[in-house]
């Protein structure tokens, strides 16, 4: 069992304890370990082998670092949500209840999912190019500590003034993806979004294909009506918008390097990218889920 010791304002930290003596109370044999940075380090690879299981308590942020672990190790995950959206655990129907967790260690069921990769790190949910990038980069600029959904308020009120819409060069499995102009990107390995916004809403998690939508746009005005589409489920019916699948993914911007960020994570370095390379790893993560029963 790993936990995140900011998660939560550290409640997931203090959660461990209590979490690590039910779970021995039910009779497993339980390590736990705070998360290291990293999500592409092997640090967990070696407390992880001869495992049956991985819980990880915290956000979205958590699981990213530990989910190439488990793909490379070959033990099941599962989450105790304790982020600010908790996209992996809200997708999966995962919650705090530690009766769930048990019955879901005794007897659950392994399903194997999609992991992406964008210029080395992975993610689970989506990469984003675009003002949600540039909310995640403000935002983790001015970070001191725990966050919650108010955090993000003043972040997207500068970016709302500030931002203008990138120019994106954009390949598909090599081939080029004609834009109409500028706009955002997003890369959907599931369909989960902040916010219940989903903008990918028509990605599989194990299809071994990323859903990349393109939403034609100039400033955040733009932005924001293109958010309240995909809130209404209703980005399918505009003419503009742009979708396809694919196995790798190669964004550029046309003027300026572009930023981006990863199931709500800014990259670890450099901010500014001059190329942005995805892609995904077919069925490599293994997930534990319920029982059907």
């Amino acid at each position: 069992m790993i936990f995140n010791p900011i998660s939560g304002g550290g409640k997931a930290a203090a959660a461990s304890v209590g979490v690590e003596r039910s779970l021995e109370s039910a009779g497993f044999e339980v390590r736990r370990l705070a998360t290291e940075p990293g999500p592409s380090e092997q640090w967990l690879d070696e407390p992880l082998a001869g495992r049956d299981a991985l819980v990880v308590m915290g956000g979205d942020g958590a699981v990213r670092t530990a989910a190439m672990s488990a793909a490379r190790v070959g033990v099941p995950l599962c989450n105790l949500p304790f982020g600010t959206e908790n996209l992996f655990a809200r997708h999966f129907g995962m919650s705090r209840d530690l009766p769930a967790l048990i019955d879901r260690l005794r007897g659950g069921r392994v399903r194997h999912v999609d992991l992406g990769l964008v210029n080395g790190e992975p993610f689970l949910a989506m990469c984003g190019i675009g003002l949600d990038a540039e909310v995640v980069h403000d935002l983790a600029g001015a970070r001191t500590g725990a966050i919650s959904k108010l955090t993000y308020a003043r972040p997207i009120l500068r970016q709302v003034v500030a931002w203008r819409a990138p120019r994106l060069r954009v390949e598909l499995d090599g081939s080029p993806w004609a834009l109409p102009g500028p706009g955002f990107l997003v890369v959907g390995n599931s369909r989960r979004y902040a916010a219940h916004i989903d903008p990918a809403s028509m990605a599989i998690d194990d299809d071994g294909l990323l859903d990349a939508c393109f939403f034609p746009c100039a400033t955040a005005i733009g932005a924001s009506i293109w958010v309240i589409r995909c809130w209404l489920r209703q980005q399918f019916r505009a003419r503009r918008f742009m979708h396809w699948r694919a196995q790798s993914i190669v964004a550029r911007g046309a003027d300026d390097p572009v930023r981006y960020q990863m199931d709500g994570d800014r990259p670890r370095a450099p901010h500014d990218a001059v190329v942005v390379r995805m892609e995904v790893r077919r069925q490599a993560v293994p997930i534990l889920l319920k029982s059907e029963k």
